[in-house]
């Protein structure tokens, strides 16, 4: 018998089940409720198991429920243990377990629009349901308005005007059903009011008053943008032309991916990766990783993904989005071409606000165009999209390519950030976001614009040869220095 796992007796032959009822009586099983059974264990361990399972748990408990409200809007279960069903017969009752409080409430069965949880016999309240259901009278029943609010904010700035006319159709025909008739005159207010078609709308979000107002900008970033533009503008920059061309385009891809790919996880041997994009031979047990070296090598290599950088202003984010879609097309979960609609983090740097995405990207990209062209833009584009970090995933990915992308426009050499020096590359942007010293930034990336430029890379072989020699592949700046290709070495 396993010992670390639910059982249920609906799943099994009915001599089974009595058997499992026969040793619960015995003390050989504890029994969580009606039909669930678990192997004997420490009380918080039992509580974790039936906190992991708690979707089978409810579709015993409640059997054609639909996990709502405050429940629906949060993710399933809360921080405190409770999830909140809707169940149209069997309501009004609180069902506590180890570790799980299942609590009914009066509400229709799966409506157009709900999400079957695979076979446990519950639903998920679809995103517009949701919104209905916490609208409504204050309690812990419902999440805060301001949460509702929010949600319509980051919907709009996700997928624009459309989705929201979309859900203010779709909550008029699900409000009879849920006997939401107020709350759909709320929803509509809140709507109205992000679109700018009622005047009366009541906002309450610092991100849904910015959107009403036409100006969804991050100044702090905007600021910090300004702070590097100016030090774009003043410094001179080094102009190394590039002279990559034939096969060594393709070269110079494949290793400007592979480090790419590499700083983000995504952990190749260099030999691996060069059959992966050099013959397509996708890792059997790494599929997904290998699409997502092959997936930076394509936009590297290929019109207009490597030489025009998206068009500046609320267009931006539409050409980040596409660039998106097609460098993680393989990966569904990562959302592929949908900005983010939670905020992100790395470490304790916390990036744009969703609602703010695209505003400030829209700002930032325009504040581009009076920075001069090449280089300074491409160290400015780099920071631009790492600071605002507007999709879940690839952020790294997509600003070192929108980098490159305004390199290969102005006819200078790509820049490679090698694993070795990446930290490094890293402090100085973290210099900047904390600090707004931009100096340690621009130096470090016109650093790698001439340690990329050093190289041959008309025979793979021979330039994989290099690259080792020079440290690149290797992950401790403390045992090792990142050389020049010719073994010289530059502080």
């Amino acid at each position: 018998m396993p010992t670390d796992e639910l059982l249920f007796a609906a799943s099994l032959p009915s001599a089974e089940a009595r058997n499992l009822q026969r040793q619960a009586a015995v003390g050989a099983l504890v029994r969580v409720c009606k039909g669930v059974y678990a192997p004997q264990m420490p009380s918080e361990e039992l509580a974790a198991l039936v906190r992991r399972n708690w979707q089978r748990v409810a579709g015993v408990v409640v059997p054609g429920g639909v996990v709502s409200h405050i429940s629906a809007m949060k993710g399933g279960v809360l921080p405190t243990g409770d999830v909140t069903l809707s169940h149209p017969t069997v309501f009004n009752k609180k069902v506590t377990l180890p570790g799980l409080v299942v609590r009914v409430v009066r509400g229709p069965g799966p409506l157009p629009g709900d999400l079957p949880m695979g076979t446990s016999g519950v639903h998920y309240a679809g995103r517009t349901r949701m919104l209905l259901e916490n609208i409504g009278r204050k309690g812990d029943l419902r999440a805060p308005i301001e949460d509702v609010e929010s949600r319509l904010v980051s919907v709009l700035n996700a997928s624009g005007e459309k989705a929201l006319n979309d859900i203010r159709d779709q909550a008029a025909a699900l409000s009879p059903a849920l006997g939401a008739e107020k709350a759909l005159n709320e929803l509509r207010s809140i709507i109205g009011a992000l679109l700018g078609t009622h005047s009366k709308g009541e906002l309450r979000t610092r991100e849904g008053l910015a959107v009403a107002q036409g100006s969804p900008v991050d100044q702090v970033r905007t600021a910090r943008f300004e702070v590097l533009a100016a030090q774009l503008r003043a410094e001179p920059l080094p102009r190394i032309e590039s002279n990559v061309v034939g096969i060594a385009r393709q070269h110079f891809a494949f290793v400007e991916s592979y480090f790419s790919n590499y700083v983000e996880g995504t952990k190749f041997d260099i030999d691996q990766a060069r059959g992966i994009v050099m013959n397509n031979t996708i890792v059997p047990n790494r599929p997904k990783d290998s699409h997502d070296i092959l997936g930076v090598f394509r936009l590297a290599i290929t019109s207009p993904f490597r030489d025009s950088p998206p068009v500046a202003g609320p267009e931006f984010l539409e050409g980040l989005e596409h660039w998106h879609a097609e460098m993680l097309k393989m990966r569904p979960e990562a959302n592929p071409g949908k900005p983010k609609l939670e905020v992100n983090y790395a470490g304790t740097t916390k990036f744009v606000e969703p609602a703010y995405v695209r505003g400030t990207l829209a700002e930032g990209s325009r504040l581009a165009l009076s920075v001069p062209e090449g280089l300074a833009r491409a160290v400015y584009y780099a920071f631009l999209v790492s600071e605002v970090h507007p999709f879940d995933d690839g952020n790294g990915r997509l600003s070192r390519l929108a980098m490159n992308a305004e390199l290969t426009r102005t006819g200078l050499s790509r820049i490679i950030i090698p694993t070795l020096y990446h930290p490094q590359y890293v402090d100085c942007a973290r210099a900047l976001t904390r600090g707004n010293d931009p100096s340690g930034f621009v130096r470090s990336l016109a650093k790698m614009a001439r340690w990329a430029s050093q190289f041959d890379y008309s025979n793979l072989d021979a330039l994989i040869t290099t690259l080792r020699g020079t440290n690149a592949l290797e992950e401790s700046p403390a045992q090792f220095r990142l050389l020049n290709a010719d073994g010289s070495y530059e502080a």
